[in-house]
């Protein structure tokens, strides 16, 4: 009986130090997804600023009613003014009309890559507006590619036309 209770206490040891090292707890099994704290903003500045820069390009989130968003799927689109020197404007949308909102929480570059971090949230708005929720990503140029997770993981991919 020694022996077996020796090697219990020895098995959940080891299962506690093998968690510390993974990141596992025994909490609910929710996820959250956030950006490398090297090249996190809201990490730089505690919470992320409206305009700023990020890496070597400028940016400013644009305000929820500046912009509206028709696309029929969840991703993002880059949209332009036709005038010589316009700024690039990424459009995230969650596709579908619902009640929610959708706004930008943190933006960092790893390498030539933007990383956008979204987060989803209740809507206070109820209108009967055709737009779909969208947040907007004003930049001065283009990165050479762009990566956009919500904080539960799930990829937004580039809408294609």
């Amino acid at each position: 009986m020694k022996k077996f209770k020796k090697l219990l206490y020895t098995l959940i040891a080891l299962t506690l130090v093998a968690s510390l090292f993974t990141g596992c707890s025994g909490d609910s099994g929710d996820t959250q997804w956030f950006l490398d704290k090297r090249i996190s903003l809201a990490e730089k500045y505690g919470t992320l600023p409206a305009e700023g820069q990020v890496g070597s390009l400028n940016y400013s989130i644009l305000e929820k009613d500046s912009y509206s968003c028709r696309k029929s799927q969840a991703g993002y689109y880059v949209d332009m003014l036709e005038e010589p020197g316009s700024p690039y404007f990424i459009v995230i949308t969650l596709g579908s009309k619902e009640d929610a909102d959708v706004e930008i929480v943190d933006l960092g570059m790893d390498g030539s890559t933007l990383q956008i971090l979204i987060a989803k949230k209740a809507s206070s708005d109820k209108s009967d507006s055709k737009s779909s929720p969208c947040c907007v990503l004003k930049l001065d140029s283009m990165p050479d590619d762009i990566v956009i997770h919500d904080k539960n993981g799930a990829s937004y991919k580039l809408i294609e036309d």
